[in-house]
């Protein structure tokens, strides 16, 4: 598995939404943003992409061992985590 570093990326805040200890004055802001999110991931992905999100953000997998376990081809995993990053970016736009 791959190291997993923090990052400031929207997805990975939103798959870790649970643990979320924010702080400071953009809080609240924050904290509505990953509320879309997370509500977008819910309700409007497919579970091939929440699971390939999970997989690689929270779990730290590579995508080749991603697809190893589903029995794709890698090049279908980072389709699945392309897709799902771009609803989540389409609709959270809108807020």
């Amino acid at each position: 598995m791959r190291n997993i570093t923090p990052c400031n990326d929207l997805v990975f805040d939103a798959l870790v939404y649970d643990n979320y200890q924010g702080s400071g004055s953009n809080k609240t802001e924050l904290r509505r943003k990953l509320d879309i999110v997370y509500k977008v991931m819910k309700n409007e992905l497919t579970q091939k992409e929440f699971d390939a999100l999970k997989d690689y953000y929270i779990l730290g997998k590579k995508m080749k061992e991603i697809a190893s376990e589903r029995g794709v081809n890698p090049s279908t995993v980072t389709r699945q985590i392309k897709s799902a990053k771009a609803k989540i970016i389409h609709i959270a736009k809108y807020y």
